[in-house]
């Protein structure tokens, strides 16, 4: 049995040579020689703060506003919130568009199976459904042969592998809907998710670290260092040592049973306590570049990241930078792919969501404000709101004229003037003044008589006429 290089303080004390590779068992270190590479899909499944982000984004994509056309642009056959007609029954919306939006920006790609009918061009004329597929079995067939690229180079085919085998998919039988990048002619551009892996794993490396740490026991551990001249205690020694050590540093009652001084004996602290197996810097950075890079504000992951005026402009950076392009490219593929063969057409509101609306009405006070009236109609301010219009009332109101009286204007007249000569008597004749009431006419005939050096009474005696 080899020397012991340390003993370990547990239930019991034990010897351990650092020859035995029990001693990484102590140390919970079996395990971490190698940790897998971060992958979207992993970080989906494993990385709580990733799988957030992209919800969030799937989520207010499928959650946005629209309408659905049969037919020409003024026949509304389907509303967000209404239950779809029944030639569209075999379409659901929101379970499409969650998914497609969250694999766009897993894995830069979405795809769906077409079912129903088509002709002998490849093109649907009566759908049945829609199959969402896993985007992880299935990619654009780009091989030189029968089902490859055609003369310019434009995929035919999918290639699907299901059940250990590999099917070629007419591409006009799929829905498919790819990010795009500057670095890819045809098929799935670089997903979002992607550019932050890096920062999910650490996250995930964090966490696991920690839970790992904490499973192991104690985390921190007491060793007892031998040097390496130290003789070896008898075996009675041991034993008291033992004893004496449970009894006093493990908190039971102690025992008059004090152990000898054991020769080349020291007692060390390995590990980390509980405050130092987390990083708020590295979490915080890590968690930041995550959201960025999903082009999802922090403060709509953590409800405590910004104060209410922060979160607002933040809304309206996500819903315009990120959702509605996002949106513009899932209803392109949609109705190219899917619904105009059909004879209908999908087509998004973003500008019905309470943030956008919110912005809007601000939009239009503050206008208002500027131009001294209403700039919206009752039908257009119904329509911010979400309502239907009412009829006749497509005319903005007219402001009715503020009517002022002589009285008042000779009030707001005479207080022009006593400002002035308040300022006259404290600056001197040549003070500037730009008065409120008066005409330009009158101001100018009084810098006239003040020129004069004449009183000032006399100077600032109406009428202002005869000069």
């Amino acid at each position: 049995m080899p020397k012991p290089d340390f003993y370990v303080l547990g239930s019991s004390t034990k010897g351990v040579s650092l020859n035995d590779p029990e001693w990484l068992n102590i140390f919970n270190l079996h395990g971490h020689e190698h940790v897998a590479k971060m992958s979207p899909a992993v970080a989906w499944t494993d990385e709580g703060w990733t799988r957030r982000c992209v919800d969030v984004r799937a989520k207010a994509i499928a959650a946005l506003p629209f309408v659905v056309h049969k037919g020409d642009m003024t026949n509304v056959v389907w509303k967000a919130g209404e239950e779809a007609p029944e030639e569209l029954a075999w379409l659901d919306l929101f379970d499409y568009l969650y998914r497609a939006e969250a694999s766009l920006a897993l894995v830069g790609a979405a795809y769906a199976m077409k079912e129903g009918t088509f002709n002998k061009d490849g093109i649907i004329t009566k759908a049945d459904g829609l199959s969402w597929i896993n985007p992880t079995s299935i990619k654009p067939n780009f091989e030189d042969g029968k089902y490859g690229p055609d003369e310019r180079g434009n995929f035919r085919y999918y290639e699907r592998s299901a059940n250990e085998r590999k099917f070629q998919v007419p591409r006009t039988r799929i829905l498919g809907t790819f990010q795009p990048s500057p670095f890819v002619e045809q098929g799935p551009g670089s997903a979002d998710a992607r550019s932050a892996n890096m920062h999910s794993q650490i996250l995930h490396d964090l966490a696991e670290y920690t839970s790992g740490q904490l499973r192991s026991g104690l985390v921190k551990k007491t060793v007892w260092v031998a040097d390496k001249d130290a003789r070896q205690p008898d075996e009675l020694t041991v034993k008291r040592w033992q004893r004496w050590v449970r009894r006093n540093i493990l908190g039971t009652k102690p025992t008059p049973d004090d152990p000898m001084v054991m020769q080349g004996l020291s007692a060390q602290e390995v590990g980390s306590d509980l405050s130092d197996l987390h990083s708020d810097v590295i979490t915080r950075d890590a968690r930041e570049a995550i959201a960025s890079t999903l082009g999802v504000p922090h403060s709509l992951v953590m409800s405590n990241a910004a104060n209410y005026a922060t979160a607002k402009s933040d809304q309206l950076a996500f819903m315009a930078n990120t959702v509605v392009p996002q949106a513009r490219l899932l209803a392109n593929a949609i109705n190219q792919q899917l619904l105009m063969p059909l004879g209908y057409h999908l087509e998004f509101e973003p500008h019905k969501t309470e943030v956008m609306q919110q912005s809007e009405l601000e939009k239009a006070q503050a206008i208002a404000l500027a131009v001294g009236g209403p700039v919206l109609s009752v039908n257009e301010g119904r329509e911010l709101l979400g309502y239907e219009p009412i009829q006749g009332q497509d005319v903005v109101a007219e402001q009715p004229q503020e009517v002022r009286s002589a009285d008042t204007v000779s009030d707001t007249k005479n207080l022009d003037i006593q400002r002035w000569r308040t300022k006259i008597n404290r600056k001197g004749r040549d003070v500037k003044f730009t008065p409120d009431a008066l005409a330009d006419y009158e101001a100018d005939i009084i810098r006239e008589r003040l020129a004069t050096g004449a009183d000032l009474d006399e100077v600032f005696r109406p009428p202002f006429v005869g000069f």
